[in-house]
């Protein structure tokens, strides 16, 4: 058998955060194993090593993005055995066998960022067999079908639930997180336009609106623009971890979060909206990640990611991961020594 490994390096320095680009190196390793792990070291080196043979998940792992199909599924780690869950996907039998492969069996939380079927519809798969603590949501009852089918589970569930607002701040474990949107004193204006947005894309994205139901493709919808926001810090021995979660804001809500929290630099950015064409530049400028990961459905009709979303995620000097070819994600280390794996 044979491995490879690759490395890429940059230059920049990285202020703050100990990300300096200064060496290249390269290493052969020796392995069958299905799991591809990737590091970002503090040299701001990006090592891809293949078929390395490791246990799952790493045992300090921070976030996970859920190989759902095409919707979002993603995992805070909160403490053994639990984490915050945001967003389930589509398929209550992917997001069991997601949380089930982390090891999850307590949830603190799990935050609807909207109600749109590819984000709540698998939200039965995360009570499966789990003590399930608070369910929190948008404010935004739209599509009524979501909002509807979300409050039936958790009165059976005997599970409290609350809305998200601007504002609000919250702490469990290593993790606290402040929710920068919905904004109920904020309304989002018209988006600046979009010069490298294609007719065709246009005519792709609104051909499979699902009635405002599935949100899958949408684009312009109020429920996309009603998602919860939240910049996470997630504590490590030698630092935070910065991460932030967008749900499926388009470019009106993205332009109104900008302008209220200027500093968005994170790690880790969740690229809004399954890598949609409809993208503000100013915000992956302004978040500068180190990761971006689209959570995405393969061969999906919407046109899902677009190239120009995953050229801004580049430009903007993310390591770009997906989980339609990567499976599920999962990001580990620490704040100076961040980690990739990904497994399908």
């Amino acid at each position: 058998s044979e491995s490879h490994s690759s490395e890429s390096h940059s230059s920049e320095s990285r202020g703050g955060d100990g990300f300096h680009g200064t060496s290249r190196k390269r290493r052969h390793l020796a392995s069958l194993a299905a799991t591809a792990l990737l590091l970002v070291s503090a040299t701001a080196t990006l090592l891809i090593l293949r078929g390395h043979n490791a246990p799952w998940p790493p045992p300090d792992w921070l976030f996970a993005a859920c190989d759902v199909g095409q919707g979002d599924a993603l995992a805070l780690a909160a403490g053994p055995a639990a984490a915050v869950v945001v967003d389930t996907g589509p398929d209550p039998a992917k997001a069991d066998s997601c949380l089930t492969s982390l090891g999850v069996r307590k949830v603190p939380l799990l935050l609807l960022t909207h109600f749109h079927a590819d984000h709540v519809d698998g939200v039965p798969g995360v009570l499966r067999d789990r003590a399930v603590t608070e369910i929190e949501t948008t404010d935004d009852p739209d599509p009524p079908r979501g909002a509807t089918e979300v409050a039936t589970w958790a009165h059976s569930a005997g599970i409290p639930t609350s809305q998200a607002t601007a504002g609000e701040r919250r702490e469990y474990g290593p993790l606290s997180w402040d929710v920068l949107w919905p904004d109920p004193s904020v309304s989002p204006q018209p988006a600046k336009p979009e010069k490298s947005r294609s007719k065709s894309t246009k005519s792709k994205s609104h051909a499979h609106s699902h009635a405002g139901t599935h949100g899958g493709g949408e684009e312009g919808s109020g429920p996309n623009n009603s998602s919860v926001v939240l910049a996470v810090l997630i504590a490590t021995r030698d630092g935070p971890v910065r991460v932030l979660l967008t749900g499926d804001i388009e470019p009106p809500a993205q332009q109104a979060v900008l302008a209220a929290h200027p500093d968005l630099a994170a790690d880790i950015l969740k690229v809004p909206h399954h890598g949609s064409a409809h993208q503000d530049p100013d915000l992956f400028a302004a978040v500068h990640p180190r990761v971006a990961v689209v959570s995405v459905g393969a061969g999906n009709t919407y046109g899902h990611p677009a190239p120009r979303t995953l050229d801004l995620a580049a430009g903007a000097g993310a390591r770009v991961f997906r989980t339609d070819r990567d499976g599920q994600i999962v990001v580990f280390g620490t704040a100076s020594r961040l980690r990739v794996a990904t497994r399908r």
